[in-house]
């Protein structure tokens, strides 16, 4: 609201403890009580209330041993950056600031709240925020939270990967990721997480151009397509990827060659090379590529240009036999099926065969009458 950007949510914090809560409100959860932290459902909707609190030690470097329920200075103290900790008072219309945050947002400045290395002992993952919220918001991080951040980034590795992947692609999506990754590479982030990627002038330009808003599993492919297909590999399922999210980056890099051949495909050869899963992720990646070397962009238009020419019935056609055609005229079932079906489809692709007469006739004249 300081900021003027219209906020995704709202946390509410109240001095009212859980049990106060679940007595105010007739629908409530319980959802982490023990944390101050209660679940209500009012008129359709759900909102977590948060009781003021200051945390206990923290042994696993993520979650306190427990709460002591507090006043609201204190559990902005607890918090991570001073432009988080903000409250908003809704019924006094007041900005509430104990930790200077205001002055920190017009100084476009990225400052943990008190000590850094405190604030970074307590979750790790603070270590990866701070650049994220830099990168995102176009704010420098404040010399000592910086000098914190460099320090530390060796144990980024005691947060689990799932948190680090979640954050890592949302330093690649929400905008500015070339600069959240120059980051991470002055700060050694980049050698602790992703320490077989090479960071290349290539790599930060590319990273330039991915649109704010992309989805995880692309943006992944733009940071990771110079990075041979097998260390590719370890990175996906080191971060735990889903299997189709894997599966879809691995794809991504391992056909990037293909577009710089396209016009010594065959016409069949080039309408499989388009039945490729999310083909606009492939072609995006292949101009991505091509506009961070400075490169033309012909191969991408000759592409273009073949797609705008040919329909999705020209890529995907009903195939025109099947292998009961072929047990119908004598073949027996087997790894010829394949050979057949395929140099068939091939001929139909490309506009030899038209119909199911044809490529039955095709057959016999070619494998003979089984």
């Amino acid at each position: 609201m300081v900021m003027a950007i219209e906020p995704a949510d709202y946390d509410i914090a109240t001095s009212a403890r859980p049990e106060e809560i679940v007595e105010i409100f007739p629908r409530t959860e319980s959802i982490g009580a023990q944390f101050g932290v209660i679940l209500v459902i009012y008129r359709g909707h759900r909102f977590e209330v948060a009781t003021f609190r200051s945390d206990e030690a923290y042994l696993d470097g993520r979650r306190p041993t427990g709460v002591v329920f507090t006043d609201a200075k204190q559990d902005v103290l607890r918090r991570d950056f001073t432009i988080n900790g903000l409250l908003y008072d809704p019924i006094s219309k007041e900005v509430i600031d104990y930790v200077g945050g205001q002055t920190d947002i017009q100084a476009k400045l990225v400052r943990a709240i008190g000590d850094p290395h405190a604030r970074f002992e307590e979750d790790k993952l603070r270590i990866l925020r701070a650049v994220r919220f830099g990168a995102r918001l176009g704010y420098q991080i404040e010399p000592r939270t910086w000098q914190a951040v460099v320090a530390m980034a060796p144990r980024i590795h005691q947060v689990s990967s799932e948190r680090i992947r979640d954050e890592v692609c949302r330093i690649l999506t929400e905008g500015r990721a070339a600069r959240g990754f120059l980051l991470m590479e002055e700060s050694g982030l980049r050698r602790e997480i992703f320490p077989e990627v090479e960071w290349t002038g290539h790599i930060e330009a590319s990273l330039r151009f991915l649109k704010p808003g992309a989805l995880a599993d692309f943006a992944m492919a733009v940071l990771l397509h110079h990075t041979v297909v097998s260390s590719a590999a370890t990175i996906v399922e080191r971060l735990k990827f889903s299997r189709a999210q894997m599966h879809h980056i691995l794809a991504l890099i391992g056909n990037l060659p293909q577009f710089f051949r396209v016009g010594q495909m065959s016409v069949a050869e080039m309408k499989r090379f388009f039945r490729l899963n999310r083909f606009e992720d492939h072609l995006e990646l292949a101009r991505i590529h091509l506009m961070a070397a400075g490169k033309d962009l012909s191969d991408v238009n000759y592409v273009l240009s073949r797609l705008a020419a040919w329909t999705d019935k020209d890529i995907y056609p009903e195939p025109l036999i099947t292998g009961d055609d072929l047990i119908a005229i004598g073949f027996s079932p087997g790894p010829v099926f394949k050979e057949i079906l395929t140099t068939v489809e091939d001929a139909q692709l490309e506009g030899r065969l038209r119909n199911r007469s044809e490529a039955l006739d095709f057959v016999k004249g070619r494998y003979g009458q089984a």
